[in-house]
């Protein structure tokens, strides 16, 4: 690390320290911004701002480790006693304190930020001075990962994004700058300046490179000769900062574009470029009309705000999500006639549902299922293999994988989507969380599909011991008394329901959440035993593609 030394500064009493090489000459003051004549000291002294587990920060913050360090700085989780809680404290890099603009552009950061309170946006608490006169921000912290790294795991699997993944992402991002243009532009946007937090959340960090938009829309309307330095990075620059013209709210708008890019095709902008549409075959028309727009050269050809940009994304995804996500079965495509071989038939009736001791599957009531059949086994790779030849159907995320392939092991790597289009093809459907807990549980009140013995291998395939699915005749133990296979692990099996909590499932089934989650029960091959009882449930994103996630049909007795 460059040397640097300690100085007073006359104007308002700070101890600061300025690089060495400025010995002799002027710096300025990180907090009054008063000038400073550097005097020659002829010993230099180090300072590290490289913190370790335990040190104490300005008399109010504990180190508990560091998170990252950049361009701008080092950046560490800390404990903050005043209070109690854990935050994110971001400290100006010594190497940038002989730039003037540095530490003008960290106060600039931190003026900005502290106004910005948003769902979607990293909330900055507080900015101070170390005892040694550094500059540092406490942030919101954040547990989760950046979208750079989320990106780089799926170019290393080869697996692209589902399209509501990536359109839920930059909508996110869009609703943050929609907020935040009001008041200043981000002009470093990135994926390593959004973070992907538990829930497909997104927040968006590091405002700090952000110009108030009253001084870029002033810039804007000048002379395009006038000129101004590149801030951000150039690879998702737009193409006037690229070519140091005054920018303004519309490059951030560009930016998100080529994120989008990235998000939907998984190539950076770095890389050769090529048309969306190439990228991949499950792309709607609309969406890449919606991208196109944002990416335009000339910023007036551009979508002109986020809210516009975020409007047109919305609409053209509803108008073409269904389209591209399932298979349409056509009558052609249909089986001939509907077949209870295989199949169990369940009598229906009241029945004791939930579990009270369990916030997610309570409220415990009876309720009445009416009369069906049920598949006795999951649906099998040989079965699905059929359906595909029939339909042409995509083919599921693992079908060449050998671990998960076995004829007779349960298919698995199936959105929701693929599961009910494979139903409606078999002339059957999937079965509600009612007629799943029925099937496991009976009128008997089971605890497990088996009874209320304690699960072990030999009743089913759960806690990882075999660390994939078996094939679905293996538990024969675990079988119900009716005769029904693997409904404690093995694979969790989709339902038809939303996955809801049952006070608002069992007045209002119509009842769409935000998200749209579908509900999954049965546990799978690495559950542990609280997830198998025949009351588990799970609510995933209908697009879910897991290697343990399988389904099996039902057909309503009055169907037959």
């Amino acid at each position: 690390m460059q040397p640097i030394i300690a100085v007073i500064c006359k104007s308002c009493g700070l101890k600061i320290w300025v690089p060495a090489v400025v010995q002799g000459k002027t710096s300025y003051c990180f907090n009054c911004r008063q000038p400073i004549v550097v005097p020659n000291m002829g010993n230099e002294t180090s300072l590290r701002i490289e913190f370790h587990e335990g040190d104490r920060v300005d008399d109010r913050y504990i180190i508990q480790g560091i998170i990252g360090k950049g361009g701008m700085g080092y950046v560490y989780k800390a404990h903050d006693e005043l209070l109690d809680e854990v935050v994110a404290l971001k400290f100006l890099h010594p190497n940038l304190l002989k730039t003037p603009k540095a530490g003008q552009l960290f106060i600039k950061e931190a003026q900005l930020a502290r106004r910005l309170r948003h769902e979607n946006i990293v909330a900055v608490h507080d900015v101070a001075y170390t005892n040694e006169g550094f500059l540092f921000l406490s942030m919101e912290y954040l547990e989760g990962q950046s979208l750079r790294n989320m990106l780089r795991k799926q170019r290393i699997d080869r697996q692209f994004l589902p399209i509501r993944i990536a359109i839920q992402f930059t909508l996110q991002i869009l609703q943050a700058l929609e907020y935040a243009h009001r008041w200043v532009t981000h002009r470093d946007l990135k994926p390593e300046n959004v973070m992907v937090l538990p829930g497909e959340k997104i927040k968006v960090l590091d405002f700090g490179l952000a110009i108030a938009v009253e001084e870029s829309i002033s810039h804007a309307n000048t002379s395009s000769s006038q000129q101004q330095n590149v801030v951000g990075t150039y690879a998702y620059a737009s193409p006037e900062q690229k070519k140091k013209w005054p920018s303004d709210t519309r490059a951030d708008l560009y930016t998100v574009g080529l994120i989008l890019y990235e998000l939907l095709s998984l190539r950076s902008p770095v890389d050769p470029y090529v048309p969306l549409l190439q990228t991949r075959n499950d792309i709607s028309p609309s969406i890449n009309d919606v991208l196109n727009k944002a990416l335009a050269e000339d910023r007036e050809d551009r979508w002109q705000t986020a809210r516009d940009f975020r409007l047109a994304l919305e609409q053209s995804f509803e108008s073409s999500y269904k389209d591209k996500s399932i298979h349409i079965i056509t009558s052609s495509e249909s089986k001939e006639s509907i077949s209870t071989e295989n199949m169990v038939f369940m009598e229906g009736g009241y029945f004791l549902m939930g579990n009270n001791a369990v916030p997610e599957e309570s409220p415990e009531e009876e309720v009445f299922v009416e009369p069906f059949w049920i598949d006795i086994f999951p649906v099998t790779v040989a079965e699905y293999k059929k359906y595909i030849e029939a339909t042409s159907a995509q083919l599921p995320r693992y079908w060449y994988d050998p671990m998960l392939n076995g004829s007779d092991q349960p298919i698995v790597g199936i959105s929701w989507f693929e599961a009910n289009a494979y139903a409606q093809w078999a002339g059957k459907m999937l079965p509600s969380e009612k007629e799943w807990e029925f099937a496991a549980r009976g009128k008997e009140n089971r605890k497990y599909p088996w009874g209320n013995v304690p699960p072990d291998t030999i009743h089913c395939n759960f806690n990882d011991y075999l660390g994939m699915p078996s094939i679905v005749t293996m538990h024969e133990e675990g079988k119900t008394p009716e005769g029904v296979y693997d409904l404690a692990g093995n694979v969790m099996e989709w339902t038809r329901d939303y996955y809801l909590p049952y006070s608002i499932a069992r007045s209002h089934p119509e009842t769409v959440p935000n998200p749209p989650l579908r509900a999954l029960r049965g546990g799978c091959w690495n559950s542990g035993p609280e997830a198998i009882t025949c009351t588990a449930r799970k609510g995933l994103f209908p697009e879910s593609r897991l290697n343990t996630i399988g389904f099996r049909c039902v057909i309503p007795a009055k169907k037959m």
